[in-house]
């Protein structure tokens, strides 16, 4: 059996939308940084995974990213520094026992 090395990543989630406040337009918060601890999988050049980002378009995978944590739709940044992987989210998709990010 290959043992995996488990990596900590740290995942970016959008602020929430603006808003207007006494008649003038307010930004939305502050992005929060989650860390989330799975096992990283680059997709080898043999095979081709496509999936649609949250505006519908489709992009090719490079990488995939597995985890018992749940999935967060609106993510849209992974950094994973033990590897050197600094990458946006393509999507995040929860399964019944863990979720995979897909970069």
């Amino acid at each position: 059996m290959v043992k995996r090395n488990a990596h900590i990543a740290i995942v970016t989630i959008p602020g929430t939308g603006g808003g207007l406040v006494n008649g003038e337009w307010a930004e939305g918060g502050e992005s929060t940084k989650i860390e989330v601890k799975g096992h990283y999988d680059p997709v080898s050049n043999s095979r081709v995974v496509i999936k649609a980002n949250s505006l519908g378009n489709e992009k090719e995978v490079h990488g995939e990213f597995y985890s018992h944590s749940k999935a967060d739709k609106t993510a849209i940044h992974l950094a994973i520094a033990s590897i050197g992987v600094d990458v946006d989210i393509i999507s995040w998709e929860q399964y019944q026992s863990h979720s995979v990010i897909y970069v």
